[in-house]
Order: C-alpha cells, then sequence, then structure tokens
C-alpha cells in the first residue's frame, strides 16, 4: 500500500516536521479513484494524519524525547487553497464516452501565472506561519 502523507515517518526521522493541513477530497471522484488505485479510503488516511500529533505524539509522552518531539510537527494552513487559488490548477473534466478523467491544461503563459500563484500562496503561508510561532 502507499502511503501519500508518511507523517509518522516523518515524524520519526525528522526533528522539525512542517506538514501542511489538506481540505477533504471530494466524495464523488477523487476519493473513490484513489479508494480503487491505492486500497485505501483517502479521507480517513487525512483525518488520522491530521489527528497524529494528538493521537500518536501525546500517548507516547512519558518518554523526554518525544515529549521533545510534540513541539516539533507543524501544521501549515493550507486546507483553504481551493478557496484561495481558484482558477489556479489544472482543470479536470469527466469524459462519460470514454469513463475517462480528462486533465485540461492552460497555455504556457497561463500555466506559469498558474505555477507562480500556488508557489507564492505557499511561500506566503509558511512565511507568516513562520514569524507568527517565532522559529
Amino acid at each position: 500500500m502507499i502511503n501519500l502523507t508518511p507523517i509518522e515517518l516523518a515524524c520519526q526521522l525528522g526533528k522539525t516536521v512542517f506538514a501542511e493541513t489538506k481540505a477533504g477530497y471530494d466524495s464523488w471522484l477523487a476519493a473513490p479513484a484513489i479508494q480503487r488505485v491505492f486500497g485505501f479510503d483517502p479521507n480517513e488516511r487525512l483525518a488520522q494524519v491530521h489527528g497524529y500529533e494528538s493521537a500518536e505524539i501525546l500517548s507516547l509522552a512519558d518518554s523526554a524525547a518525544i515529549k521533545h518531539r510534540v513541539n516539533q510537527l507543524h501544521w501549515l494552513p493550507f486546507a483553504d487553497n481551493g478557496q484561495q487559488l481558484a482558477g489556479q490548477h489544472v482543470q479536470k473534466r469527466f469524459n462519460i464516452k470514454q469513463m475517462t478523467v480528462e486533465l485540461i491544461h492552460s497555455d504556457y503563459d497561463g500555466f506559469v501565472q498558474q505555477m507562480q500563484a500556488q508557489w507564492q500562496y505557499g511561500y506566503q503561508r509558511t512565511a507568516d506561519y513562520i514569524q507568527q510561532h517565532g522559529l
């Protein structure tokens, strides 16, 4: 099975881990597709990932090393990227005749604009988080 968000491994290997909050997968297209291909419900896994700090790290908090790690997992506020970056993603449509999902790409200038908007959004959110938390 493929783990698309290996937060547990990242926390074991790194002293400081930055993870992004994500919006749930839509139940009409994305969740069933991921379930079919990878064999797990992505929204259940997403809930496990978002709950990892309190459920996994804090349950082991009797160790000094683990207590120190509690403050090392930082959740970056990206769950609203769909709203903030509306129109700045590759578009998708369902082709009912072929039973496929088609990706609709913009021209080169549109692609450059999308990438710059996504990068700026992520950079600014991360910089704001680091500044707010004195990191």
